[in-house]
């Protein structure tokens, strides 16, 4: 299934369990009413000879809107190989900030390579080129973060690492480069 088709799936299940959601719960005021003997509405005679089955089916509609509308699992993506070449994460003792951003990008560990920590204070040019501005993170060599992790600028590039690989996959050159040609001679 495209995620075209998933998307449209997901939209029409969507109307149907609001649907079925407010049809329980109009069900459920004209049972309330009924029960305690507001008569706003004059009620069939079926009504009042099904009354032992009003909360049951009352009860399945609101579950089965509950399933309808239950959000979709969401979707991670696994990738054959990292989007990025590397990852590291500068370090110092004692740092919070540190801990905090090795969380953060462990949430997005799918789209990055193994993330390589390095404590800074093991090597005095890197405590003068980074001093207290840890934690820096260095993404493909480039650092991309300094004193925290912002997780909607991580994802924002990982988005954009994606689509430049999907752009990349659907191009005409690789597309040719993975095929092969039958190069025999003609007759």
């Amino acid at each position: 299934m495209s995620p075209q088709e998933a998307e449209i799936r997901d939209r029409i299940q969507a109307w149907f369990g609001t649907i079925t959601l407010g049809s329980a719960s109009i069900f459920a005021v004209l049972i309330f009413s009924d029960r305690m003997d507001m008569e706003f509405v004059n009620f069939p005679a079926v009504w009042y000879s099904s009354r032992q089955l009003h909360l049951v089916l009352c009860g399945a509609m609101f579950l089965a809107a509950a399933v309808l509308l239950k959000s979709p699992p969401a979707v991670v993506k696994q990738y054959s190989r990292p989007l990025f070449q590397s990852c590291r994460l500068l370090t110092r003792e004692q740092c919070h900030l540190c801990d905090d951003a090795l969380a953060v990008l462990m949430t997005f560990q799918y789209a990055l390579p193994p993330i390589e920590i390095v404590d800074i204070d093991d090597d005095p040019q890197l405590i003068r080129q980074f001093g207290e501005s840890v934690p820096v993170v260095e993404i493909n060599g480039r650092v991309r973060f300094r004193g925290a992790v912002q997780p909607a600028l991580l994802r924002r590039m990982i988005d954009a690492a994606e689509l430049r690989q999907e752009r990349y996959e659907e191009s005409p050159v690789v597309q040719k480069i993975g095929t092969v040609e039958d190069r025999s001679p003609q007759a």
